[in-house]
């Protein structure tokens, strides 16, 4: 962080001394980026583009990135990466950065058509290949793009994960497991070992001691929602289900409390200290910033959905404890599937092995039902089967908790396109339907020489530590 004081502070003077230098407005935007100044960064790349920087679509794929990653703003992302497409239409950034964001906003078609220019753009990369086969529902092992992921895949775990999709697709589960498997090995090399039994130990001893001191609070219509829970239980869906309805406005999976609780010591999994009371006043005047930062409207109320915040339930109630809290739960057999074919931020070092991510699916149930048993005013659980098998009662229920009205139109989520920044982008555009209920099924034999007979319980394998 010291360093990228000191960048800030070196090009802030550059600019103050020659107001013309696009290159120190530029660079001046990417450090401002870093430092999470992301209004200044904009500003900035503007400066630059306006004294008529070289190889401008590079500043307008940065600014494009800024809007939509961190200023929750497609719309001016799409303008600046279009803007960058004009000027070079074969500027691979730009073309990548707008199908991403066409996945996003859950624009298939556009979505296809650039993940395949962006794979022939840079033929020796099978990352854009990879999106491509998410995105585009009929692409093939036979298809060129399957033969051509085959051809690179060797190691690489984004083209076995798109091989392990597309043999699935296909109905070769057993050849699909086992690219799923080389691609979490190979996850494994840069993936630092997870410490299992000490983060356990450690977040279940602190879960009495981190009891918030102010729970209570009065009512409030306008209480913001946190979504959280393992990932891969629906937390997603749930979201994008609320966000249907005309009084919740999402933020996705916000940064905010995730900076403030490293601030306070802790991280993904680890509880940091209570914030005393100054604490608190300073972090709820910045969560009210963070709001007005372009994220939601005054007439709204927020779902900040981040599934880690489940390990964080006593600081966010300590400083919003109007605040309600939904935890997402799902068979924990489906849960690990998905987590294990999925590529999670390498902090998740449970994510590339069966057994850890059980135990991880345990630890977290332990914590969700102890909040749920301290505090059921405040958190409750929602199932993900029970939202699939009889969607409106459940949701009925939770509105009634969340004392909010009912809204038929929360069923018809899937119509909505708004952003979504999760590994779900495609699943939350299809109404609700059974089709990934018990899906481990297609798996059960390498599961069942894995876990045995405990593969048959509802309740996740614990850590014997």
């Amino acid at each position: 962080m010291d360093n990228t004081r000191q960048q800030l502070a070196h090009w802030r003077a550059q600019v103050v001394s020659n107001k013309t230098n696009g290159t120190a407005w530029f660079n001046l935007g990417w450090w401002s980026s870093r430092a999470g100044l992301f209004v200044q960064a904009v500003e900035a790349y503007e400066r630059a583009l306006g004294c008529g920087i070289r190889e401008p679509e590079e500043a307008m794929s940065n600014l494009a990135s800024v809007y939509s990653d961190r200023l929750a703003d497609p719309e001016s992302a799409v303008r600046w990466l279009d803007e960058a497409l004009r000027k070079n239409p074969d500027y691979y950034p730009a073309v990548f950065n707008r199908a991403h964001i066409a996945e996003q906003t859950g624009d298939r078609e556009t979505a296809r058509m650039l993940f395949a220019r962006a794979a022939a753009l840079s033929p020796d990369d099978p990352y854009a290949l990879a999106r491509l086969a998410e995105a585009d529902p009929t692409l093939t092992l036979d298809s060129a793009a399957g033969r051509q992921l085959e051809e690179l895949a060797g190691n690489n775990p984004d083209a076995l994960m798109a091989l392990y999709r597309l043999r699935e697709r296909a109905g070769d589960h057993a050849s699909a497991w086992g690219s799923l498997v080389q691609a979490n090995e190979a996850d494994k090399v840069k993936q630092p070992a997870w410490p299992g039994a000490q983060w356990r130990s450690l977040v279940l001893d602190q879960l009495q001691s981190n009891l918030p001191s102010a729970v209570i609070g009065s009512p409030d219509k306008d209480a913001p929602v946190f979504i959280l829970g393992m990932f891969r239980t629906g937390s997603t869906l749930l979201e994008q289900i609320l966000a249907a309805h005309p009084r919740f406005n999402p933020l996705g999976e916000s940064e905010f409390w995730p900076r403030e609780i490293h601030a306070l010591g802790g991280g993904m999994i680890k509880p940091g200290r209570l914030p005393d009371a100054n604490e608190q006043t300073e972090i709820k005047s910045r969560w009210l910033e963070h709001l007005g930062d372009r994220r939601a409207s005054e007439e709204a109320r927020v779902t900040d959905k981040r599934p880690d915040n489940l390990f964080h339930i006593a600081t966010i109630l300590d400083v919003l404890p109007e605040a309600k809290i939904v935890v997402t739960e799902r068979d924990w057999r489906d849960t690990l599937v998905s987590v294990y074919g999925t590529r999670l931020h390498p902090q998740h070092g449970y994510a590339t092995e069966p057994m850890a991510i059980a135990h991880h699916i345990a630890l977290c149930q332990q914590v969700a039902d102890f909040w749920v048993e301290a505090l059921p005013d405040k958190i409750r659980k929602v199932s993900y089967e029970a939202l699939v098998e009889d969607p409106e009662s459940t949701l009925r229920a939770l509105f009634t908790w969340l004392d909010e009205d009912w809204d038929p139109a929360c069923l018809d989520f899937h119509t909505l396109n708004n952003s979504v920044r999760t590994a779900s982008v495609w699943q939350v555009r299809e109404p609700l339907n059974k089709n990934r209920r018990e899906r481990w099924r297609t798996h059960e034999k390498p599961l069942r020489t894995l876990f045995g007979d405990q593969l048959d319980s509802p309740v996740p394998p614990n850590s014997p530590d």
